[in-house]
């Protein structure tokens, strides 16, 4: 502890408190009393940084503790035991935090001050007051008797046109701040009642618009935007913050909920395009005469797509082409785009989509001789190359959808490439590296000239293909077709929202919510 008859010249230096030379003082008792003060600070800072630190390093322990309880111990009485400590331990952590933020705005201050330099005391009211902590302001006040109808006119009965006229995440973001201002309150439970019948009236609106994909990224937006707020102001989040004051209500169960929901709606958007795509693949990229002449004549295809069962054909009657996979594409694109969802995840998006319709179209190349072709090959490429241009045009590239087609790219060159010498041998094997070996022989085997001046496949050729690849460390899987079900895990990247202030949002009178009060 302080001694009383320390200068005050080496209290400061002790404790790295340099001399203020802005502050012009009167009156030596004012100027030390001033120092006093900053010293104090200093002090009170230090111990609770110290305490602050010990509590972490306890936690560290606990976690280990538990990481090696869940690990090794089968009791789910000890994992829940070492599970309640380590949060006891996490509150304490953020109450400190809370204690050092607010060290100059404490009653406790005053209280040391008296102990440790009873002159300050005399003088302390010839300096400044000390500013009281400022309270949480922008937020919407929602009474208790109006929830009910916030929740109906903002989610769960709004007009379609109506929402998707609103600013990206608005629902979402009236929601907390309402939230937000019961939970500054003191009223804890009613801001986790409001939050939770929040998530279930979210829940309940991507339910109802099941085939709407404009309202699915529309509450796929909000639920993403309401999730990215919870977590912004909860206490971990927080520890590091200077600036944002945690929710005091514990929302880590409807974060949970709110992540799981998340998942479900981008399923579901993408639920609705792939059931729109699913028709339309195969006639748009195997079929569609988009080099006109190329195939020779039109009834060979027409005749064969009937044997294969496929002839989906639009109200006018007309079979689909590229341009009715980009519109459905593109609408999604334009959805993604509107709600301002992120790069990201637009990305994943197309990455599953373009997925689907390289392995709908690469399996059915596979089951049919009339598709294995010279000239078809050459016009299915155009096909892809179409896409392709389509993906990159809008930066979607860097997520995998353009590297996606490249076994039906393979597949449609192999069509294409020699296939009588050694050196077409060597050359197959050396560039369809996506291919499995299987998928390589069936295309060969399949193959069907062009014209007179074409020739078929010979099976010695096949054999000599078949030797090399067997040489060749192949990390394709062995399976003939690919999986059409397959289903990339989706990854939603927490970016914290800019700070959310009710000065901010521009609420139209449609919504009919203004019976809402700026606190």
């Amino acid at each position: 502890m302080w001694s009383s008859e320390a200068s005050m010249e080496q209290l400061m230096e002790k404790m790295d408190v340099a001399k203020d030379p802005s502050v012009k003082m009167k009156g030596e008792d004012l100027a030390h009393a001033y120092d006093a003060v900053r010293v104090a600070n200093k002090f009170l800072e230090s111990q609770l940084r110290n305490q602050c630190s010990q509590w972490e390093k306890e936690l560290e322990t606990l976690r280990s503790q538990l990481a090696q309880a869940v690990s090794v111990s089968s009791s789910a009485a000890q994992r829940q035991d070492v599970q309640e400590l380590l949060e006891a331990r996490e509150r304490e952590c953020v109450r400190l935090r809370r204690e050092l933020k607010e060290l100059r705005n404490t009653v406790s201050l005053r209280r040391l001050l008296t102990q440790v330099f009873p002159s300050a005391l005399a003088t302390e009211t010839s300096s400044p007051a000390q500013s009281k902590p400022a309270a949480v302001t922008g937020l919407l006040e929602c009474r208790k008797r109006d929830e009910t109808k916030l929740i109906k006119n903002l989610v769960t009965d709004i007009r379609v046109d109506s929402a998707l006229s609103l600013a990206p995440g608005l629902p979402a973001s009236v929601l907390f701040l309402c939230v937000r201002q019961a939970d500054c309150s003191g009223d804890q439970a009613r801001a986790r009642s409001l939050c939770s019948a929040a998530v279930t009236a979210m829940k309940a609106a991507l339910k109802k618009h099941v085939s709407d994909i404009d309202m699915a990224a529309l509450w796929l937006k909000n639920i993403c935007l309401f999730h990215d707020l919870l977590t912004q102001h909860s206490p971990k989040q927080t520890l590091d913050s200077d600036t944002l004051v945690p929710l005091s209500a514990d929302m880590n169960d409807l974060i949970r909920t709110l992540s799981d929901l998340s998942i479900q709606a981008y399923q579901q958007l993408l639920s609705i395009t792939e059931t729109r795509l699913q028709n339309i693949i195969v006639p748009a990229l195997l079929e569609s005469e988009t080099i006109q002449g190329l195939s020779g004549s039109a009834v060979k295809l027409a005749v064969s797509r009937k044997r294969a069962g496929s002839d989906p054909r639009t109200v006018g009657g007309e079979a689909p082409t590229m341009a009715s996979v980009l519109r459905e594409l593109g609408a999604l694109h334009t959805a993604l785009t509107q709600q301002a969802l992120p790069k990201t995840l637009m990305e994943q998006a197309f990455h599953q989509l373009t997925y689907l319709i390289c392995a709908s179209a690469f399996n059915s190349l596979l089951l049919r001789k009339d598709m294995c072709s010279w000239s078809r090959g050459l016009q299915i490429r155009y096909n892809v190359s179409v896409l392709e241009e389509w993906l990159r045009g809008r930066g979607l590239q860097a997520g995998g959808a353009v590297a996606t087609l490249e076994p039906l790219i393979q597949a449609v060159q192999l069509l294409q490439v020699g296939k009588k010498t050694e050196a077409d041998a060597q050359g197959i094997v050396r560039t369809c590296s996506a291919l499995s070996s299987q998928q390589i022989v069936k295309i060969l085997t399949l193959y069907t000239p062009h014209s007179d001046l074409d020739e078929r496949v010979t099976l010695n050729f096949i054999r000599s293909v078949q030797g090399l690849l067997k040489g060749r460390s192949n990390s394709q899987p062995s399976q003939l077709l690919m999986d059409v079900r397959r289903v990339f895990p989706v990854i939603f990247l927490y970016s914290p929202p800019p700070v959310l202030s009710a000065e901010q949002l521009v609420i139209p009178d449609s919504l009919k919510i203004s019976f809402l009060r700026k606190a």
